[in-house]
């Protein structure tokens, strides 16, 4: 199956799709990071921060990184002559399931026993588990969960009006 061509990327799209774009891995961020950072420590934050251990600034530079590209890829399809294809719904599937996989493996967190009560970060402040890994799970619920559920909504919408 080949897609149809898209509309263009052009005016106020070439920039609302790099936001877009940017605020859904930014929640995947916001949802993993204080698992990953204070919790299991793959990786730390020297002077901590406000949510669980993660300084805001790491949230606005992954912001600003990924919309940087993204908007920088925009700026580069709008130059283009020839409209961009889309791809068939199926082969963007893969990339919507992991994504909702992350998702739901943020909110099993929150059964997980293995954990201890309270994790200290860098700077020593002491973390309930608990609190981490329901405000994990709360962000993937509802922020990540949604912009799957569109995401899967969208999909089936374009599958419907691409022929067999």
């Amino acid at each position: 199956i080949v897609g149809k061509p898209h509309a263009p990327v052009t005016g106020l799209r070439s920039f609302a799709l790099p936001l877009v774009a940017s605020f859904i891995m930014v929640a995947w961020d916001l949802a993993q990071d204080p698992v990953w950072a204070t919790v299991l420590h793959g990786w730390v934050w020297r002077d901590g921060g406000v949510w669980f251990g993660v300084p805001v600034s790491n949230y606005l530079g992954w912001f600003g990184t990924v919309f940087t590209i993204y908007l920088l890829f925009a700026l580069y399809l709008r130059r283009r002559t020839d409209p961009p294809i889309a791809a068939p719904p199926a082969s963007l599937r893969p990339a919507l399931v992991f994504y909702a996989l992350c998702a739901a493996g943020n909110v099993l967190q929150v059964f997980s026993h293995q954990a201890p009560a309270v994790v200290k970060d860098p700077t020593g402040k002491p973390w309930s588990y608990a609190g981490i890994a329901g405000a994990s799970a709360l962000v993937s619920i509802f922020v990540m969960g949604a912009f799957a559920a569109i995401a899967w909504v969208r999909l089936a919408e374009q599958k419907k009006s691409i022929p067999d």
